[in-house]
């Protein structure tokens, strides 16, 4: 997730002895991936034929997903550039998802170039591109964690070797908790997360709101094994509770001072801190 060449996704899926064998490379692309669908949403190209059918397929029933895609991006860049400009130096990206063009560590390490950046996810495909990526800077890393285990995620060994959790921490959570269902308790979660992080640390999550396009579109994804939840602003607002928020927030975005905003999406942005 730094810039530069890196062999495409597709050469790592079919490299064994790179954290895949070819058997479960195949096996992985044959399901559509959160990760490389949001990828085609971005327009990027690491994404195979059963994402990007399930991409278009969700286009069609809720065309406004892409912008949700692209606006979701831009809060994240926000986000992270305005933490680093308030002095904090360790992010960790959970539910980092594919290399975009411009990643958290490209971000904030125009503010400050000793930021640590960690990046998390539960696809196995997205670990081994940015491991390839990442490879040689020692300020960052990529390591697999479920947000559905908060606990283990922030105990993951080589997190806690690259990040100081004695000092503040940024914890992005961007798209990731409109795939963590009701019975998993995504407030829970919240809250099991910030219990791991020092006081002056901060969070910034987005959520899907419920219109009936989305929740027809939940439906469908549910049918093809992805649990797609959106929910109605109360209910992200009780998620995002045990924040102490940092501005206006939670906000319907784009904000209204974002480059290029038409009016706002069915999308919640939220930044807050751990206080105390």
């Amino acid at each position: 997730m730094i810039p530069g060449p890196a062999p495409s996704l597709s050469q790592w899926a079919e490299a064994p002895g790179d954290g895949l064998d070819g058997a479960a490379s195949a096996l992985l692309l044959r399901a559509p991936s959160i990760a490389r669908m949001y990828d085609y949403f971005l327009g990027g190209k690491d994404n195979y034929a059963a994402d990007r059918a399930m991409a278009d397929k969700a286009l069609d029933r809720a065309p406004v997903v892409a912008r949700l895609a692209q606006v979701n991006r831009g809060f994240l860049e926000r986000a992270a550039t305005l933490l680093a400009e308030s002095g904090l130096r360790q992010f960790v990206d959970v539910g980092c998802g594919l290399p975009a063009e411009r990643n958290v560590a490209d971000l904030v390490r125009r503010v400050e170039p000793s930021c640590r950046v960690a990046y998390i996810d539960n696809d196995p495909l997205v670990l081994v591109h940015a491991r390839a990526l990442l490879a040689g800077d020692p300020g960052t890393g990529a390591f697999g964690g479920d947000v559905r285990v908060p606990a283990a995620l922030l105990g993951h060994p080589g997190l806690r070797r690259l990040v100081d959790f004695g000092r503040p921490v940024a914890l992005l959570l961007l798209g990731v908790l409109d795939f963590v269902t009701d019975a998993e308790d995504p407030r829970g979660i919240v809250r099991t997360l910030l219990d791991g992080l020092p006081a002056g640390s901060h969070m910034v999550i987005t959520h899907t709101e419920r219109t009936p396009e989305l929740e027809a579109l939940a439906a469908t994804a549910r049918r093809a094994g992805l649990a797609f939840t959106p929910r109605d602003r109360a209910e992200i607002a009780e998620i995002c509770a045990p924040l102490e928020p940092a501005g206006p927030y939670p906000a319907a975005l784009p904000l209204a001072d974002a480059a290029g905003t038409d009016g706002p999406l069915p999308l919640v942005g939220c930044i807050g801190r751990k206080s105390g």
